[in-house]
C-alpha cells in the first residue's frame, strides 16, 4: 500500500497542470483571445507562432491534469503504484526541460518524478 506524501503524487500532478492552465490563461490572454473570437477553427496559422505557443502551453497543462488523474486512480481507486515509465518520463521532459529553460516552471516537475519512481 502507498501511503504519505507519495499517495498525493497525483494530486500534487493535478495541482501543477491546473497552475499551468491558469497561468497560460492569464500570461496568454491577448493571444488566445483573438482564437476565441475568430472561432476557434482553424484560428492558428503555421506562422502564428505566438498563438501557436499559448494554444500548447496551455494544453499542456490540461494534460498534465489528466496524467495526474490517471496517477491518482491507479494509486487510490486501484491501490497499484503507477508503472516506473511514468516517472522516468516525467523526469526525462522535466529536466531537459530545466536544462533548455532554466527560469520556467519545469523545476515543479521534478519532485514529482522522483516520487513516481520511488513507489
Amino acid at each position: 500500500m502507498i501511503s504519505g506524501v507519495k499517495r498525493h503524487v497525483g494530486m500534487m500532478l493535478m495541482l501543477t497542470g491546473l497552475l499551468h492552465v491558469i497561468y497560460g490563461l492569464v500570461a496568454y490572454a491577448s493571444q488566445l483571445q483573438p482564437i476565441v473570437t475568430e472561432g476557434l477553427w482553424s484560428t492558428v496559422a503555421d506562422d502564428q507562432w505566438d498563438r501557436g505557443t499559448a494554444f500548447w502551453y496551455t494544453m499542456f497543462g490540461f494534460l498534465l491534469m489528466l496524467f495526474g488523474y490517471m496517477v491518482d486512480w491507479l494509486i487510490k481507486k486501484k491501490g497499484i503504484a503507477p508503472p516506473a515509465i511514468f516517472g522516468w518520463m516525467l523526469l526525462f521532459i522535466c529536466l531537459f526541460g530545466a536544462i533548455v529553460m532554466p527560469a520556467s516552471g519545469f523545476w515543479l516537475g521534478l519532485p514529482q518524478a522522483w516520487l513516481l519512481l520511488r513507489m
